[in-house]
């Protein structure tokens, strides 16, 4: 049966697959003056994996709020070790309320690395994100750290989810 379970398990790291996952570092909403959601859709095959992720924000001191999504195409260069790098083809995010800049649509990149521990059904995934690699946006994105502190330039994650 344990033999069953191994390479079950092992297979299912290589098969392609639907995963959706949510980020557990959002707990740290209960200490800041702000809120921060983060889920994401992926569907992994073979060794690259394209993930559209859905994020909101609410800050409670500003009048801001920011919803965004995007594209990301990560790689997992060495076969069956679950490490992996990712670039974002296109990640834009919209601000409104009173703060919101003038212009509320927000193009800008992310960078990132992480490790995908897979389990039948369930991966958990550490993660850590460069945003605005380019600096394309620097200006409205110290508006919105400002408002939301989670919007760091580095985020370290936790990744938590199903596979299917």
């Amino acid at each position: 049966m344990v033999i069953a379970i191994v390479i079950f398990a092992v297979s299912s790291m290589h098969a392609s697959e639907w995963q959706i996952g949510i980020d557990l570092r959002c707990i740290d909403s209960f200490f800041y003056p702000s809120m921060r959601i983060d889920g994401e859709f992926s569907y992994r095959f073979s060794e690259v994996r394209v993930t559209v992720p859905l994020r909101y924000a609410h800050s409670n001191t500003h009048e801001l709020d920011f919803v965004e999504t995007g594209l990301i195409v990560s790689v997992y260069p060495f076969d069956g070790l679950g490490f992996y790098a990712g670039v974002s083809l296109l990640r834009a995010g919209y601000a409104w309320g009173l703060e919101a800049p003038s212009d509320p649509l927000i193009l800008f990149s992310e960078a990132l690395v992480g490790w995908t521990f897979s389990f039948p059904y369930f991966f958990i995934e550490p993660r850590i994100t460069v945003t605005d690699v380019f600096s394309s946006e620097k200006g409205r994105l110290d508006v919105l750290r400002e408002a939301i502190p989670q919007y760091s330039m580095l985020r370290i994650s936790l990744i938590a989810g199903c596979a299917f």
